[in-house]
């Protein structure tokens, strides 16, 4: 069996399932990063957690070729998610990841409240308004 093949057949079916993780140690790390003052990489190591609790509700992880912004718009069409709440954390995240200053205190913490509002409405504990 070839290479393509390989591939072909291991993402047959779509993309492949997303294994569990660890959500206490990812929250655990956050916090250590924002305590440190690594509050960009505490809002993008935020961000990937997230992505990775709607690839497990979902079944289906962000495939290569998509943008955060279109994995995200196939979620909200499977989770019903706050569009605003997720809109401005991702823009965050994007401002955290790609930009070239450092990320204020004051807006690591929004982003992590807009986090923390999420998290248990992915996890099926609460209802968007």
């Amino acid at each position: 069996m070839g290479f393509r093949e390989s591939i072909q057949k291991k993402f047959r079916g779509g993309t492949p399932k997303v294994a569990s993780v660890d959500i206490p140690a990812k929250l655990r790390n956050i916090k250590k990063l924002a305590d440190a003052g690594k509050y960009n990489a505490a809002i993008t190591l935020a961000y990937r957690t997230f992505e990775q609790m709607c690839g497990m509700k979902t079944g289906s992880e962000r495939a290569q070729s998509e943008t955060a912004r279109e994995f995200l718009e196939r979620v909200l069409k499977v989770i019903p998610l706050d569009g605003v709440a997720v809109e401005g954390f991702i823009t965050s995240y994007e401002e955290a990841r790609f930009s070239n200053h450092a990320i204020t205190r004051e807006r690591y913490e929004r982003a992590i409240k807009t986090f923390s509002d999420l998290y248990p409405r992915i996890e099926g504990r609460a209802m968007p308004e």
